[in-house]
C-alpha cells in the first residue's frame, strides 16, 4: 500500500485536528472522537487508490496486538479502580491527614503526597482531580493554606501518579505502543515503569522540596489539624492502598501485569469485604433482570476510550503502511535528527507540542504522538524502555498546567463543587503545579546529557 501522495495523511491529520479545536473549546468528548475517527476513516476510503488494501491496512491495525493489549488493561484497570473507590481510600487519606494533626505550613506537601498516592492507586489523574479538589483542597483553606498552591500540589499529585502508575492510561498506552525492532513484542509495563522511577523519583523529590519552601513562606495562620467530620472520615479506607503496593510489587518484579491486576482486584475485594467498606452488591448486582454496580459502570465508562484508540491505532495504520510516516521521519532525519541525541529531543519537541494542541485530555495526546515516537525510535535504535520513559513522562507535563487543559478545568469545577468559600482561577496554578515543570526540566536534561540511553 505504498502511497507517495500526500492523501493517506488526510484521515490522521483530520482526526488530529479536530481534537486540537475541542481541546482548545473545552468541548472533548471521547464519544464525539470515537465518531470523528469513524468518520476520518471513511473519508479516508474515499481517498485510496485500492480499496480493498485500505480496508485490509483498517482491520489489521484495529485488531493489531497494540490496541488489543491496551484495550483489555483498561478494561481490567476500570474494575480495579471501581473497587478501590468504593473501599474510601479518599476518606481513609483525609482521616490520616486529621490524625496526623497538620497546620497549614506542611499541608500543602501532604496534599501533593497523598494525591500521588490515590493517582498512583487508582492510576487516574482525572479521578484524583475530582476527589481531592473536594477533598483535601477545603481542608486545607480551612488550616488558611493558600488555594493556588493547594492547587497546584492537587494537580502536581495526579501528573506525579499518572507518569508511574503500572495501571494508569499513560503507562498502558505508552508501553503497550513502543515496540521492538527485530522481534514482535512491545515493551512490558513493570520494565519500562523501572525504567522511569528514577527520573520521577528525582522529580518528586525536587517537587516535595520546593513545596516544603513555599508552604513555608505562604503560612498565613496558626490553625491546625484538619476538621473532624465523621461522615466523611474512614480510616479502614486506608487498607485499599495494600492492593495497590502488591499490583506495583508484582509488575516490577516481571509478573505479568494481566497476573498481577488480578491480584490487586482479587485482595481489593476481599479487604473491602473484609474491613465492611463495601457490600459485594455494590461492585455487582442483578435485580429484576437489570444489572448494575461499580464493576458495570466501570466497564461502560472504559468502553468510549478502548474504541478510540482502535480508531486512532487503525489511522495511524494507513500512514504506516502507506509509506508516509517512513517519508515524514527520513525527511526528519535528514534535516533535523542526526544521531540519537537528536532523536530524544525530537520525540521531546514531538510528544510536548502534542500534550500543548491536545491538553484536553493527554491521554488522546499520547495515543496520536505515539506512533511518531516509536518509528522515530527503531530507526535509531533507541531502546523501548527509553521511548517509553520519553512518552509517559513528558506527556504528562503541559496537560496538567496549561490553563485550556481538561486537568485544570476539572480542578476549578471540583473546587466550585465544594463551596469551600475560596475560589480558584485556571490561571493560578500555571506556575504552583510544581512537578509538571520540575518533570519537564528532568526529561530535558536526560534527553541533553544521554542519562540513562543505554539499556541492556
Amino acid at each position: 500500500m505504498r502511497n507517495h501522495t500526500l492523501r493517506p495523511l488526510v484521515p490522521f491529520t483530520l482526526f488530529v485536528a479536530s481534537a486540537i479545536g475541542l481541546s482548545f473549546v473545552g468541548a472533548v468528548d471521547m464519544n464525539l472522537l470515537v465518531a470523528i475517527g469513524i468518520v476520518a476513516i471513511l473519508i479516508g476510503a474515499l481517498l485510496a487508490e485500492n480499496a480493498e488494501e485500505y480496508w485490509s491496512t483498517i482491520f489489521e491495525f484495529f485488531g493489531s496486538r497494540t490496541a488489543v493489549t491496551a484495550t483489555l488493561l483498561w478494561l481490567i484497570v476500570g474494575i480495579y479502580g471501581a473497587i478501590l473507590k468504593e473501599g474510601h481510600i479518599v476518606e481513609g487519606l483525609v482521616w490520616a491527614a486529621h490524625e496526623l494533626n497538620i497546620g497549614a505550613a506542611a499541608f500543602t506537601v501532604v496534599v501533593f503526597l497523598f494525591s500521588s498516592l490515590f493517582a498512583i492507586s487508582t492510576g487516574s489523574g482525572f479521578g484524583t482531580i475530582s476527589a481531592m479538589s473536594i477533598t483535601l483542597f477545603p481542608a486545607g483553606i480551612l488550616l488558611g493554606g493558600n488555594p493556588a498552591l493547594l492547587g497546584g500540589a492537587i494537580l502536581s499529585g495526579a501528573a506525579l501518579g499518572d507518569s508511574i502508575a503500572p495501571i494508569s492510561d499513560t503507562a498502558v498506552i505508552a508501553a503497550s505502543t513502543q515496540a521492538y525492532q527485530n522481534r514482535e513484542m512491545v515493551a512490558d509495563i513493570g520494565g519500562t515503569v523501572r525504567n522511569r522511577l528514577l527520573f520521577v523519583g528525582i522529580a518528586m523529590v525536587v517537587t516535595l522540596i520546593l513545596f516544603t519552601g513555599l508552604g513555608i513562606l505562604e503560612s498565613g495562620g496558626s490553625a491546625s489539624g484538619v476538621t473532624h467530620h465523621d461522615n466523611v472520615l474512614q480510616p479502614h479506607g486506608l487498607a485499599m492502598l495494600l492492593p495497590t503496593l502488591l499490583v506495583v510489587l508484582l509488575s516490577f518484579h516481571r509478573i505479568n501485569i494481566f497476573i498481577s491486576l488480578f491480584a490487586g482486584i482479587l485482595s481489593a475485594t476481599f479487604i473491602g469485604w473484609a474491613f465492611h467498606l463495601f457490600d459485594i452488591s455494590l461492585l455487582l448486582q442483578i435485580e429484576q433482570g437489570k444489572v448494575s454496580g461499580a464493576v458495570v459502570d466501570a466497564i461502560a465508562g472504559m468502553s468510549n476510550i478502548c474504541i478510540l484508540l482502535m480508531v486512532v491505532v487503525s489511522l495511524s495504520g494507513i500512514i504506516i503502511r502507506s509509506g508516509c510516516m517512513d517519508n515524514i521521519i527520513g525527511k526528519l532525519n535528514t534535516r533535523i535528527i542526526h544521531s540519537k541525541r537528536s532523536a530524544e529531543l525530537t520525540i521531546f519537541s514531538l510528544v510536548s507540542l502534542a500534550g500543548i494542541l491536545i491538553a484536553a485530555v493527554n491521554t488522546i495526546a499520547n495515543i496520536c504522538i505515539a506512533p511518531f515516537v516509536n518509528s522515530i525510535g527503531q530507526q535509531h535504535g533507541l531502546h523501548p524502555y527509553r521511548r517509553t520513559t520519553l512518552l509517559a513522562t513528558i506527556i504528562c507535563t503541559f496537560p496538567f498546567i496549561l490553563p485550556y487543559g481538561g486537568c485544570v478545568l476539572l480542578l476549578q469545577k471540583g473546587v466550585e463543587a465544594s463551596a469551600c468559600g475560596a475560589n480558584i482561577q485556571v490561571s493560578d496554578v500555571f506556575l504552583t503545579a510544581l512537578y509538571p515543570w520540575v518533570l519537564f526540566v528532568v526529561m530535558l536534561i536526560a534527553c541533553l546529557t544521554g542519562y540513562k540511553r543505554t539499556i541492556p
